[in-house]
């Protein structure tokens, strides 16, 4: 079997799909990408050379399940296959819709179990010393203190994702109503509380360093030291920098945090006080809450050490 490659190739009815999952199915466009290029890495090994591309006749059910037992075989982890795999089934069931094809090849395909994810998240005494690190930059003046402050507040204080939070209008933070309107993945609003250290510190950053800093054009709440837009790259490296400084890197510790792990610990933090998994879903603005509750396994963690340290016959 070749090798997987990421080169694409021609999709059958790509533009008519394209056009169905941004106007009916209303996935923004980064979704819809990372699906067509998934379809088109799948089709283009399974595809034989004498097969034409305008149609999907020579596909079927055995040829999709030796591909992915192959892949298995190569390494792949349950979650990339299960990924594949629904990719394929969404685009066969478009396809049996329009009717430009019959049986669906993907029926009787075995999806792989998916491992359980754990996401990393820092704990409480990590996040104070990443808090106090901020604290000194601040009062020492240095140069891009406050805006570092505002990141690590939107990431942190807030819960979002690092897309969301670079991309933040200023117009979208209302302090007099104490809220942020966030617009996540697929163009979905979602309001978020702005608690009083998270406003103080979004204020503080706005009506000083911002106001001195930002271009009349640019309105993210978040600009880089030219007075533009941040990149995903500069608050990589603004987090990264911040947690070195703060001494929280060590081992395997260097590869795990990053700006979402603060999304991650945003999340934990409130399961482990007792938070409503519905309430934190609404926060984060997850789609299904199934996906939230990959954070219910960290608060038995919690649980369990709380029970290991106070009840009396583990003394």
């Amino acid at each position: 079997m070749p090798s997987v490659v990421s080169e694409p190739s021609a999709l059958p009815f790509a533009d008519a799909y394209r056009a169905h999952l941004l106007l009916e199915r209303r996935l923004a466009e980064n979704t819809v990408t990372a699906y067509l290029s998934d379809l088109n890495l799948c089709l283009r090994q399974l595809r034989p050379a004498s097969a034409p591309e305008d149609g999907l006749e020579w596909l079927n059910p055995e040829a999709l399940q030796e591909f992915f037992t192959a892949l298995a075989g190569l390494g792949f982890r349950p979650a990339t296959l299960s990924r594949y795999i629904s990719s394929l089934r969404g685009y066969c069931e478009y396809l049996r819709d329009v009717g430009r094809l019959g049986e669906d090849p993907c029926r009787a395909v075995r999806i792989p179990k998916a491992q359980r994810y754990k996401p990393h998240a820092l704990s409480h005494v990590e996040i104070r010393a990443l808090y106090d690190r901020v604290a000194d930059r601040v009062a020492a003046g240095g140069r891009g203190a406050r805006r570092d402050a505002a990141l690590l507040e939107l990431l942190y204080g807030l819960g979002l994702r690092i897309s969301e939070a670079i991309t933040l209008p200023l117009d979208s933070v209302r302090f007099d109503e104490d809220l942020v309107l966030v617009q996540g993945k697929g163009n979905k609003q979602r309001i978020v509380p702005l608690g009083a250290k998270v406003r103080a510190t979004l204020r503080d950053y706005v009506d000083g360093e911002r106001a001195a800093t930002a271009k009349p054009q640019t309105a993210t709440v978040i600009v880089n030291s030219r007075g533009t837009p941040l990149s995903r790259m500069g608050a990589w490296k603004i987090v990264r920098r911040l947690c070195a400084e703060a001494g929280l890197f060590g081992g395997e510790r260097d590869a795990q945090i990053s700006p979402h792990t603060f999304r991650h610990t945003f999340a934990t933090h409130l399961i482990e006080a007792g938070a409503d998994l519905r309430a934190v879903q609404e926060l984060l603005g997850h789609a299904d809450i199934s996906t939230t509750q990959i954070y219910t396994h960290l608060d038995q963690d919690y649980l369990k050490e709380v029970h290991q340290s106070f009840h009396p016959r583990n003394k």
